[in-house]
């Protein structure tokens, strides 16, 4: 590709448009702006007051780095280093799983499913495979009253989550543990093998939450570039069937999940009911509820008790 020329910001914003709707880029146009607002380290209304203003070489050659990047299909979200959640924003960092907006989904399905009262009466929540603590910050973000603890097993995902809670204001709140659920579950001594993350000893939670892994691991390789090779394959592989994490759920559910606890776990699109069938008959009232694309995207529930 032409690298970027000097010129005026229109025509730059212009320029990154065409190359990145040719390098198969869907939302060129609105990542064009974003790209070159964060170069310039300017707002949209500042740009639109000035399209006609002439880029520095300095921002010109900001903007070339960006944009070639991009064209390699790293994620916007780690070129702008953060990313808009429910109502909160996150750091975004390369080997931990960027938050999409269909998890928001989940966020609001727990958030009306608690209802004000249960919001208001305080809980503890636990979060498993955090990555970024996305659903977790977010949730305790919009439930004051409540404290939370996120499981991960990636040193990473771990330092990011505690860092993004952190910046929204929750580091009292929060608690970010080493962790490996799916393993824990396989165990024989369970409790033992996460007892390292000190999760057993506070178990159990007034609400688990959880978006695991559930591609199938035979589709991975079609995936759309900025997933599959940004982010981290731990993230994604969900087995053969793209159902080993909802096993491990439901058998962590017993000694994790309080009796009508809530249970609210992100679902592939065609996953609902193979994942209500492992989680059996203790799942009482569950539901589906739909992404903004129509797509079955979370399954909630209250917990009864037994064995998933």
């Amino acid at each position: 590709m032409t690298a970027l020329a000097e010129g005026t910001r229109a025509a730059a914003l212009a320029a990154v448009r065409d190359r990145l709707d040719r390098a198969g880029i869907e939302t060129a146009a609105s990542e064009a702006e974003t790209l070159l607002l964060h170069a310039l380290g300017i707002t949209r209304a500042a740009f639109w007051c000035e399209p006609g203003a002439t880029l520095s070489a300095g921002e010109t050659a900001a903007l070339e780095s960006l944009v070639a990047r991009r064209e390699r299909r790293v994620p916007l979200q780690q070129l702008i280093g953060s990313v808009g959640f429910h109502e909160i924003t996150l750091c975004v960092e390369s080997g931990v799983f960027i938050p999409r907006s269909e998890t928001e989904t989940l966020v609001g399905s727990v958030l009306e499913a608690l209802g004000p009262a249960a919001a208001a009466a305080g809980g503890r929540l636990l979060d498993l495979g955090a990555g970024a603590g996305a659903i977790s910050v977010a949730l305790l973000a919009a439930l004051p009253s409540w404290t939370g603890v996120a499981v991960d097993h990636s040193p990473l995902a771990l330092a990011l989550s505690d860092k993004n809670a952190a910046l929204n204001g929750l580091g009292s709140r929060f608690q970010a543990l080493e962790g490996d659920f799916i393993a824990a579950a396989a165990a024989t001594a369970a409790a033992t093998t996460l007892a390292a993350a000190a999760v057993w000893a506070t178990a159990p939670y007034d609400l688990l939450v959880s978006n695991p892994p559930y591609i199938p691991s035979g589709t991975l390789a079609g995936l759309m570039p900025e997933v599959r090779d940004h982010d981290p394959r731990e993230a994604l592989d969900g087995g053969a069937d793209g159902l080993d994490a909802y096993r491990a759920i439901a058998r962590l559910l017993p000694t994790l999940l309080r009796r009508e606890g809530l249970l609210a776990l992100e679902i592939g699109d065609d996953q609902a009911d193979a994942i209500l069938s492992i989680m059996g008959p203790g799942l009482e009232a569950p539901r589906v509820r739909r992404d903004l694309a129509g797509r079955p995207r979370v399954i909630l529930g209250m917990w009864r008790g037994g064995v998933a």
